[in-house]
């Protein structure tokens, strides 16, 4: 999968869009960046919560839902984009990618995790896997579809991590529209 070889890529590119009352994101190696051009994002669907978009058409295509968090915590502090995101890329056998922008870079100490009811999802911070500081991916990739699962079972995701300087942060994210979101998912990047 994308995630157990995303050390032995140069770095993990990571592009934010700001739309129009929108976000988008797109997750690509940096030998794929050429490939890919200039490609604008396109928004597929909105299912409550979550949207879904896709990248460029022919071998490299990237289809994603994100969603922002419905909590934030605490309140007071300053941060960038918040993100929970989904990435499927066939032409790299990636499917159901679990990947989280926290909006500061992660303190090298972190444990990052995310958590459906009483299940827990650790992750890695893009500190420690040498990438974007601010961004996670789910520990282990045997654990995406087991996380898909419970996201599509589940009514709340709250994650949770701790930032360079020190502060413990909560993002609660609604799971309200993520199954109907994945089949669109599903349908605009099918496994190949």
């Amino acid at each position: 999968m994308f995630h157990q070889t995303l050390q032995n890529l140069i770095r993990l590119s990571l592009v934010i869009v700001m739309a129009v009352g929108s976000f988008t994101i797109w997750s690509v190696s940096t030998a794929a960046l050429s490939q890919v051009y200039a490609a604008t994002p396109g928004k597929i669907a909105t299912f409550r919560y979550w949207r879904v978009y896709d990248l460029d058409s022919g071998v490299n295509k990237v289809c994603y839902m994100l969603s922002e968090p419905i909590e934030k915590l605490p309140r007071n502090v300053r941060r960038g984009k918040i993100y929970f995101s989904i990435m499927h890329h066939p032409a790299n056998g990636v499917r159901n990618e679990a990947s989280v922008s926290v909006g500061y870079p992660f303190s090298a100490k972190s444990n990052p995790y995310a958590r459906i009811g009483t299940d827990s999802f650790d992750f890695d911070s893009g500190v420690q896997m040498e990438a974007d500081p601010s961004w996670a991916w789910l520990r282990n990739p045997a654990h995406h579809d087991r996380l898909i699962d419970m996201m599509k079972r589940g009514n709340q995701l709250v994650f949770k991590g701790t930032s360079a300087r020190g502060t413990l942060t909560t993002d609660t994210y609604s799971l309200l529209g993520f199954s109907k979101a994945l089949a669109r998912l599903n349908q605009a990047c099918p496994a190949t």
